[in-house]
């Protein structure tokens, strides 16, 4: 897991420093799998279509789980598989390719991106998705509602100069009648579903705009004391 940039590093620097702007280094900026109470899943129709279940949330927030963003919904897109048995796969959106976040009641939206395609590699019965560490969504659009919820996560995204993010699933349950692995399933035309979790990440070292988040920083700050 990436370090992640703390309140204090940012108010040290803003202060100490006075600059403008600061290099990023990687780090994961959330997480997200299916609420707990719900039984979410992905779903494989055995015809080269990955879907899920779009009851999934925000776990954590810059490694915090008392983030803003916290507790908001994910909205995934379906996708097509292809690729040649006994290597990594691709991932293509179906249709629409855009992520969105919105608030726990989908009332607001927080965020949209753009995701391309990527790899679905498998081990046994689980996959990884977008296992290359790069730029999968870009075209990040921060909301009005979106700034104003008081996330740090959403703060560090707003103020990086050249805004996108590494994607990345984990998919477990790649088992069934007739099928004992992922692969065999993708192969041999089966449908499956299982369990998945995910998250989302600054894939480069990037330059950030200090002093903007700086009284948000300290804000956290008191909020955690």
């Amino acid at each position: 897991m990436k370090a992640s940039l703390t309140a204090i590093a940012i108010v040290v620097t803003v202060v100490s420093a006075g600059a403008s702007a600061e290099t990023v280094p990687p780090q994961q900026v959330l997480e997200f799998s299916p609420a707990p109470a719900a039984a979410g899943d992905w779903s494989y129709n055995g015809a080269g279509v990955l879907s899920f279940d779009q009851d999934i949330i925000i776990s954590s927030g810059l490694g915090s789980n008392y983030d803003a963003l916290v507790g908001a919904h994910v909205y995934l897109p379906t996708f097509q598989v292809a690729g040649i048995p006994d290597a990594p796969y691709v991932l293509t959106p179906l249709g629409s390719a855009q992520i969105v976040i919105k608030s726990a009641d989908n009332s607001a939206t927080y965020l949209t991106g753009a995701l391309g395609s990527g790899d679905l590699s498998t081990i046994g019965t689980v996959a990884g998705g977008f296992t290359q560490f790069q730029m999968d969504i870009t075209d990040l659009f921060i909301t009005h509602e979106g700034s104003a919820l008081g996330s740090a996560a959403l703060a560090l995204l707003e103020n990086l100069r050249l805004p996108s993010l590494d994607f990345e699933l984990s998919l477990q349950g790649g088992s069934g009648p007739g099928y004992y692995s992922f692969a065999q399933m993708l192969d041999g035309g089966y449908s499956g579903s299982g369990g998945f979790s995910g998250a989302m990440s600054v894939p480069e070292p990037t330059t950030i705009a200090l002093l903007a988040l700086g009284s948000l920083a300290l804000a956290r700050k008191r909020r955690n004391e």
